[in-house]
């Protein structure tokens, strides 16, 4: 009796993951994190020539002005998600070592949930500040979230050594229908050394398996106002993305509806 129910439960799974790709049409999941929310708000016009939808990851919320405020509320009345970066942008490892998850949890995520909601905002999903996680600061972080967010790069280094994957290749950064809460983003930003060829075949991969590219950068630049070594990503490249997606015919999704597809 018990082996039959098991049975039952399997094929429940099952049925229920192949429904939900059928439902998930091949796509990208763009998010940014941080605050640049002025910087980000000047990509509305670039976000509705190719009718797409991102995920702005907040962090420090109790530090925005009303007009920042203001203008995170456009942009999510626009159809993009405001999620959660934590409250002081801390490695939850580092932190946790030198304090403990308790702590972390209050003055982390609490303090930043408290202060968005204060401000209207109900964040659903969170993006690692540094890709910094633990199993168990995860098992508490889903309790209060529906999707965590890593970080991927295609060259890491490691004691000096570099460790480069053709993106068609890392698997992480492709969202199938496996039920999985957590998942990883690939860096888009300048220092991640990216062309549009390496994004192509990414890309080409997501149009033909039927799953979600997932991206992230940080602040927009520009090539005639960007410092060198600055914190973000060209806005033509992130055009140039969206230009192939949309030629591919790529669904734009939100972090929270990779877990809720439309």
């Amino acid at each position: 009796m018990q082996k039959y129910i098991y049975f039952i439960i399997l094929n429940f799974l099952f049925f229920a993951c192949k429904q939900k790709k059928i439902a998930q049409k091949a796509g990208i999941a763009i998010s940014f994190d941080d605050r640049f929310v002025k910087k980000w708000s000047q990509l509305r016009p670039l976000l509705k020539k190719y009718n797409a939808k991102c995920t702005f990851f907040i962090t420090q919320p109790d530090s925005l002005s009303h007009e920042e405020v203001r203008l995170l509320h456009q942009l999510e009345n626009e159809g993009n998600e405001i999620g959660c970066h934590g409250a002081m942008h801390v490695r939850s490892m580092y932190y946790i070592w030198d304090f403990s998850l308790e702590e972390y949890m209050n003055n982390e995520i609490f303090s930043a949930l408290k202060t968005m909601k204060k401000q209207g905002f109900s964040p659903k999903t969170f993006a690692h500040p540094g890709g910094s996680q633990m199993w168990y600061s995860d098992r508490e972080l889903l309790k209060h979230f529906t999707l965590l967010r890593d970080v991927s790069m295609k060259t890491r280094t490691l004691w000096d050594y570099n460790y480069t994957h053709e993106v068609e290749d890392i698997d992480e950064i492709f969202y199938q229908c496996n039920g999985t809460q957590k998942v990883n983003a690939l860096l888009i930003d300048t220092s991640a050394k990216l062309t549009i060829e390496d994004i192509k075949k990414g890309l080409k991969r997501a149009s033909k398996e039927g799953s979600v590219m997932m991206m992230f950068g940080h602040k927009p630049l520009t090539k005639t106002t960007q410092k060198a070594d600055e914190y973000g990503f060209d806005i033509k490249f992130l055009e140039q993305i969206l230009q192939e997606s949309a030629k591919l015919n790529l669904k734009t999704y939100t972090m929270q509806e990779l877990t809720n597809p439309l």
